[in-house]
């Protein structure tokens, strides 16, 4: 199958974004599909990320001037996409959608093809800046409304994302699914902690308790600073890293001088993507938290991580979060926003090692077996070959 891949997201950095699309991209390519995908020129490209010689990349070249960027993607990509759908008459388009990025819409008024459409979130509750602005909040959701009326399939990570999607345009419910995000298990594997500090240069005593990803509201992190308040006056050694970078780390850091946890808690910035394993290997226990800031949780790549290297995990009560680690006995679940609750559960786990253990070999046995990318791709393949399907119906 010849699957044409198209995304406004800058592959040369190691967001959740350009890590879904890339990974995707591997992982066809691995079961012998023929993949291509149109993306933006990187600005600023990271070590460690790679793309292997099976998969064709089309860069868009873009202006990175105000706000031009987005427009000269939107006008380059459509003609980049015209031609190749066109001239190479892909078998599907598999479209990761960004707000505001419809060339494939326009695209399609040319050449038809079958239509995978990927909607990890929704415009009226994602954008910022000046396209928070009511006339251009309303444009970005009518463009949402018409990708999804015409696409053929609409892959999720949740389904509560489906509900919201409903709220703005009927969709049939015979042409979503769900697909969560996976794990590369042989990048993100089990590595003894003392290795792993001795690597980074960590001469702390510890304990570790660990936070690897984007730092943005929806995460939460200042509970967990409030929570390492409590834990270091029963673990006075304990140490906290909040690995990456974003939005929340001004407010993060006011809040650690406020407490007085600076000898606790340290902001490594971001890493490169080779070396985010070993900072969860580090770690004693990882944390993931959700805050209620959206109508659909999302599915978190970094907790397929955190227990694809067999750490265990306190996470937010909830699906998708907490909800994961207690079906699968690899962690424990807090009550949202608690910090005196998420204190108290990771002190259970830093007195008890042997539980911690099993957990960590629970999580690593749970996520191999059932959530790698390569299953995921699976499931996407599926979805692909039902939008050829119903496209052959409707013919």
């Amino acid at each position: 199958m010849h699957i044409l891949m198209y995304c406004d997201e800058d592959l040369g950095v190691a967001a959740g974004g350009s890590r879904q699309v890339l990974e995707f991209a591997k992982a066809l390519a691995a079961r012998g599909h023929d993949v291509t995908v149109i993306a933006p020129e990187s600005e600023e490209p990271r070590p460690g990320i790679s793309v292997p010689p099976q998969i064709r990349l089309q860069m868009v070249p873009v202006i990175r001037w105000r706000g031009l960027r987005p427009v000269s993607f939107l006008l380059r990509s459509k003609r980049i996409l015209t031609r190749l759908l066109r001239d190479e008459t892909p078998n599907v388009l598999l479209w990761f959608d960004s707000p505001g990025q419809i060339a494939p819409l326009w695209a399609l008024r040319e050449k038809s093809c079958p239509v995978v459409y990927v909607v990890n979130g929704l415009p009226n509750e994602e954008v910022q800046g000046m396209w928070r602005l009511p006339p251009f909040r309303s444009l970005l959701s009518h463009g949402l409304r018409l990708a999804a009326r015409n696409a053929n399939v609409i892959v999720s990570v949740c389904p509560e994302l489906f509900r919201s999607l409903k709220s703005l345009e009927p969709i049939d419910s015979g042409k979503c699914a769900v697909i969560k995000n996976g794990v590369d298990p042989v990048h993100f594997f089990p590595q003894p902690h003392h290795a792993a500090r001795t690597e980074l240069s960590l001469v702390d005593q510890g304990p570790y308790i660990g936070f690897v990803g984007g730092f943005f509201p929806w995460h939460g992190l200042d509970t967990l600073v409030d929570a390492i308040a409590i834990v270091a006056k029963s673990h006075p050694t304990v140490q906290c890293l909040l690995v990456g970078e974003g939005q929340t780390i001004p407010a993060l850091k006011a809040q650690v001088d406020r407490l007085r946890l600076s000898r606790h808690v340290h902001f490594v910035g971001r890493t490169d993507f080779d070396n985010v394993p070993k900072w969860i290997a580090a770690c004693d226990v990882c944390v993931v938290l959700h805050r209620q800031t959206r109508s659909y949780p999302g599915d978190s790549m970094k907790l397929w991580e955190y227990l694809a290297c067999g750490r265990p995990v306190v996470a937010t009560a909830g699906p998708g979060y907490g909800d994961v680690v207690v079906d699968f006995r690899c962690g424990l679940s807090v009550g949202a926003d608690d910090h005196d609750d998420l204190a108290r559960q990771i002190i259970t786990l830093l007195d008890n090692p042997e539980l911690r253990e099993k957990m960590g070999q629970r999580g690593r046995s749970a996520v191999v077996q059932t959530h790698t990318w390569a299953a995921r791709a699976v499931q996407l393949e599926q979805a692909c070959h039902q939008a050829i399907g119903r496209t052959a119906l409707a013919a």
